[in-house]
């Protein structure tokens, strides 16, 4: 098992930045149809920070970036944005 260095912390995964990104994108085409009531965080186990994340919900304009600060499974946080629809 390769080790991975202090570069690494606070990263995600490769692309799982671009995809974050792209699902953010179409969550706000989603909002401006008004069929998004908001984005939540699911989380991806074994991280205290995102774990207390669940049940909440974010308008789209203030969903935190994934990794979420303080987040111990950085840089294989695995994290990710689910839509909540109306």
């Amino acid at each position: 098992m390769t080790k991975l260095g202090p570069e690494c912390r606070g990263k995600l995964p490769p692309g799982a930045a671009a995809q974050n990104r792209r699902a953010l994108a179409s969550y706000r085409q989603a909002a401006r149809m008004g069929v998004l009531k908001g984005v939540e965080i699911l989380p991806g186990g074994g991280c205290s920070v995102s774990d207390a994340q669940k049940g909440t919900v974010y308008s789209i304009s203030a969903v935190p970036t994934l990794p979420l600060s303080g987040c111990n499974r950085s840089p294989c946080c695995g994290c990710c944005y689910s839509p909540i629809v109306k």
